[in-house]
């Protein structure tokens, strides 16, 4: 066999493993509305903190991209707060499996995130974890740079589709 031949087999061989996972990706959706925590440790000018709060999220999936509207409130007594997210998610070929990465689009003030969704099990009382790294230097009333490491967990309390701002019409 010719490297010219074991190239379009190869060639064909991405494809169709492309479209089986989409195939798969169509068979389970993140789409829906979370509850959880999150808990994050964070360094201000050097300065070291932790604390854990409450959060909700919308998460909208179409195909292998997911949108997130996320909503909480932080102990720096801001208020309510929100972030938004975008990525990407990918089923393991038996389609039990869920994964995936997004990064920060948007929120009440701009920041820096990159996260990454856990290996979890697709099954109907669907939840997920989260570690993301996040960092901002125009925090309201704290000067200079924060970079915080968060753990989030987050179960589905319903599959109704949430209304989720997209990252291009964000007010900010």
């Amino acid at each position: 066999m010719t490297s010219k031949h074991i190239l379009k087999l190869t060639a064909l061989a991405i494809v169709a493993a492309g479209h089986c996972a989409a195939a798969y990706a169509e068979g389970f959706s993140l789409t829906g509305q979370y509850e959880g925590i999150y808990a994050c440790d964070s360094t201000t000018g050097g300065v070291p903190s932790s604390w854990s709060d409450p959060m909700t999220a919308g998460i909208v999936q179409d195909g292998d991209r997911i949108s997130i509207d996320l909503l909480y409130t932080d102990k720096q007594e801001l208020g309510a707060e929100y972030s938004l997210y975008t990525g990407s998610i990918a089923l393991d070929p038996t389609g039990t499996l869920v994964s995936g990465y997004f990064e920060a689009c948007g929120g009440t003030f701009p920041s820096k995130e990159l996260a990454r969704i856990f290996p979890a099990a697709t099954d109907s009382s669907f939840s997920f974890a989260v570690t993301s790294v996040w960092s901002s230097d125009q925090v309201p009333n704290l000067p200079g740079l924060t970079v915080q490491s968060c753990t989030w967990s987050l179960k589905r309390v319903s599959t109704e589709t949430p209304k989720v701002r997209p990252c291009e019409t964000a007010d900010r």
